[in-house]
């Protein structure tokens, strides 16, 4: 499943002033030819659209206590 596409600035900028005009999320997707979800995704949350996310499974052991470990082996 790959990563879904960001809006572009111009974009975000019409959606703005869209939300303040009062217009859906159905006629926004239509206006900017995008998908109702990634219009949502960004009415719900604007301030964190394009904020990067962790990806895959958290480390056990950080930087230092990996370097204690190897250190003791050898």
């Amino acid at each position: 499943m790959g990563l879904a596409s960001t809006l572009y600035s111009e974009e975000q900028a019409q959606l703005e002033i869209m939300i303040q005009l009062g217009f859906s999320t159905l006629q926004m997707s239509r206006r900017i030819t995008r998908l109702r979800f990634c219009v949502r995704n960004y009415v719900r949350d604007t301030m964190a659209h394009d904020s990067a996310k962790p990806t895959g499974r958290p480390r056990i052991l950080n930087d230092r206590d990996e370097r204690s470990v190897n250190g003791s082996i050898l």
